[in-house]
């Protein structure tokens, strides 16, 4: 496995997914209801686990699917925390979009599942660079 992710991979990974994932919280009425209940859920998760690979190179997948269920699963728990300063923080679209509004068991079932994806399209991606770099190597011999 190549030590390294390419920044340039996953930046382009969670810029796609912003695009697929921001309609269902910014415009929800244009889409079918399970896209906003739960695809939406999946691709934050899921971009919280690519945003993590930009920030940690280096991590072992593993490591930062660990990391990215610990985080979303707090910010989700959190949620049942209604004090008035927490709202008004909320009501500020960008923090509310982050930090959601309230407690669903279905959005850890959703989170788990985009990051499960994120790390098999990671593993997938990643295996195709260590097989072609590989084949380069043996290539060159």
């Amino acid at each position: 496995m190549p030590t390294k992710r390419s920044r340039r991979v996953y930046l382009f990974a969670i810029a796609v997914l912003f695009l697929f994932g921001l309609p269902s919280r910014l415009v929800p009425q244009l889409l079918p209801a399970f896209y906003v209940n739960y695809v939406g859920d999946a691709l934050w998760a899921m971009a919280i686990f690519f945003i993590l690979g930009v920030v940690f190179p280096s991590a072992s997948t593993k490591r930062l699917v660990i990391t990215t269920l610990a985080i979303t699963y707090a910010i989700e728990v959190s949620e049942l925390y209604q004090a008035d300063w927490i709202n008004e923080l909320r009501s500020i679209k960008i923090i509310g979009l982050i930090l959601g509004y309230t407690f669903l068991w279905t959005d850890l079932i959703m989170y788990t599942l985009g990051i499960g994806v994120g790390a098999l399209l990671e593993k997938r991606l990643l295996w195709r660079q260590r097989s072609t770099s590989e084949s380069m190597s043996q290539t060159n011999l």
